[in-house]
């Protein structure tokens, strides 16, 4: 094969000089076309793809470039041209988009953003990289979330040797494109520093998981006129949606006059959903590709705004010559909520729905009541837990005291995870020392004075598959309003009183139990069925006549028509009816540190 002869470099120098009309940089002058067809160069061969479309190029029908030999008019049309309007790549690497979460809806968002060539991504997340993290989210590693050690003294040590989610994030993003500019904030948002962070960005993407965060988010971007592009998902499903969005007519000067403006999460949300409506992934599970596509999908409205050439980094020769209709996108109305079911209607898993403006919004009715409202003084924590049901306020600040509990915050109704080891394990041994026929009469006296313990564990049968306690009896705990649409159970639980004549017979036959105890995964439902069970069973009208009780449990096997039975006997006035605080992320913090991380 013959090879290509280089030009020699005297040659080389008097070449035609070349130009991109595609970026601002370029130009015909002499003294700076070496360095600026170089970056073009870069641009071109690394956006090319993308810059081919028709989405990229509309604008360029407002290039007015001449063709004569003088280089002084050709400076002077070169200039023009960038002056007057830019293409979408142009658009795309002078924008500045933030990014709040760089979880399973940030990690493929940065880096399709970063791809794309967005000029600068600010990345924003408070927390550390998980193991239970990884599944889905794929800008971290496994190393970003391996721990070093595992004894208890040395949990802040192994904390401070995981990975911010912000900065694993970049790093895999600035691999992928060196060219951007990022900016990793390991902190979260708050009321605090919204206004702050917020106020150089173009587009907001809300990549966050909690209630609060979204409040302050759609509250900030609609104080600043920013995009807000929204996604959410846990389980199978998925939320897309932009808010804060405007389309501007033209203006005179820095005056922002508003053909129309979308909603904000507020005009959504006048008061926040309950908490038992806003599932998160740690309750309900997410499959790893739901967050993606919504993701995604994030990533897509962003270049759709930005490409629309309305971002506030345009010049005041472009907001003059803008219009409405300057997207080569279709027309998406303002407001438009798509959901995602990627499951139940898998031949069309999207849904749309549309979002009013409300005229009576807290902070985007007018100008007014956005310019008014202060967002470092409003009081969100009020505003998110204020309307919602019990189990809301057992979460946040509350549950993390309980699970975080010393041994002497005990209550009477409640035991720590320490006192409950303690119970299983002389349980275990008492039942050793009876099956083991050579057991010594001492030992055997030692053990009679052990309580007898029943646990119950009150999640539901998947998460009880998944990693349980080996003496822990499945009895899921259901909301009354949540049964219809409850999974079935496997596990029934009928309490009855003793008959006073066959009483003596019966306690022979079955054994006493001295304790029930409760457990969950974090504390909080466990709670509330021990109350539930207590009710049950205040609620006999025998339980003055008699205080004893048989309890049984009935387990159907799934396999067979096969029901299998256990029967025991507690006193309503002596047995101890408990629940354990902190649950099971409690029981591998502070007894068995090779259980699973559950969260």
């Amino acid at each position: 094969m013959r090879r290509r002869r280089r030009l020699p470099d005297q040659r080389q120098q008097h070449l035609p000089e070349w130009c991109s009309r595609c970026f601002a940089s370029s130009s015909f002058s002499s003294s700076s076309s070496s360095s600026s067809s170089k970056d073009d160069e870069e641009k071109i061969e690394r956006y090319l793809r993308q810059m081919r479309l028709p989405l990229f190029n509309h604008h360029l029908h407002r290039f007015h470039v001449g063709r004569n030999n003088n280089n002084e008019n050709k400076n002077n049309n070169a200039g023009s041209s960038s002056s007057s309007s830019s293409s979408g790549q142009e658009l795309l690497n002078r924008a500045v988009v933030f990014i709040a979460g760089a979880g399973g809806l940030g990690c493929p968002a940065i880096l399709y953003l970063a791809g794309a060539g967005v000029g600068a991504l600010v990345v924003c997340d408070g927390d550390v990289v998980e193991k239970s993290n990884l599944h889905r989210q794929i800008c971290h590693r496994d190393e970003d979330a391996i721990l070093m050690g595992s004894g208890e003294e040395e949990e802040e040590e192994e904390e401070a040797k995981k990975k911010n989610k912000a900065e694993s994030a970049i790093r895999a993003a600035k691999s992928l494109n060196p060219t951007v500019k990022f900016r990793a904030i390991g902190e979260r948002v708050n009321e605090k520093n919204a206004m702050e962070l917020l106020r150089d960005a173009d587009v907001v993407l809300d990549c966050t998981d909690n209630q609060r965060a979204r409040y302050v988010l759609s509250d900030a971007c609609a104080k600043l006129r920013t995009p807000l592009v929204s996604g959410a998902s846990v389980g199978v499903e998925g939320q897309l949606v932009v808010y804060n969005e405007s389309r501007r007519v033209a203006g005179d000067g820095d005056e922002d006059i508003d053909a129309e403006r979308g909603p904000c999460l507020r005009c959504a949300y006048p008061s926040p959903p309950p908490a038992d409506e806003c599932g998160s992934c740690a309750e309900q599970g997410v499959l790893n590709v739901a967050p993606g596509i919504v993701g995604t999908f994030q990533a897509l409205e962003c270049i759709r705004i930005l490409l629309s050439g309305q971002c506030r980094h345009r010049g005041k020769e472009e907001e003059k010559t803008s219009s409405a209709s300057s997207s080569a996108f279709p027309y998406r109305p303002l407001g438009l909520m798509t959901l995602f079911d990627f499951v139940q209607n898998p031949s069309r898993p999207t849904t749309c729905v549309k979002v009013k403006r409300r005229k009576d919004c807290l902070v985007c009715a007018t100008s007014e009541t956005r310019d008014a409202f202060a967002i470092e003084s409003y009081d969100y924590d009020a505003f998110v837990n204020g309307g919602s049901a019990q189990r809301c306020t057992n979460n946040g600040t509350e549950d993390n005291k309980g699970e975080q509990s010393n041994d002497d915050e005990r209550t009477p109704s409640r035991i720590t995870c320490k006192e409950l080891a303690q119970l299983l394990v002389e349980n275990s041994i008492k039942s050793k020392n009876t099956i083991n026929s050579n057991a010594s009469s001492q030992e055997q006296n030692k053990h009679q004075k052990t309580k007898n313990i029943l646990l119950f564990d009150v999640r539901n049968e998947i998460e009880f598959s998944i990693a349980a306690l080996k003496d822990a009896i499945n009895y899921p705990f259901v909301e009354e309003e949540d049964k219809k649409n409850a999974m079935e159970t496997i596990t029934n639980v009928v309490v009855a009183a003793i008959d006073e004549i066959d009483g003596k017979r019966d306690e022979k036959e079955v054994a006493e139990v001295d304790v029930i105890a409760f457990i969950c995964r974090r504390g909080n439902d466990s709670q509330l069925a021990r109350e539930r069970f207590k009710q049950e069973i205040l609620n006999d009208g025998n339980v003055a006549k008699n205080k004893r009780r048989t309890l049984t449990i009935e387990e159907n096997c799934r396999d067979t028509t096969q029901t299998k039975k256990k029967s025991f006997y507690f006193d309503v006035g002596r047995c101890q009816i408990v629940d354990v605080i902190g649950g099971l992320r409690q029981w591998k913090h502070s007894i068995d540190s090779t259980f699973p991380n559950l969260d």
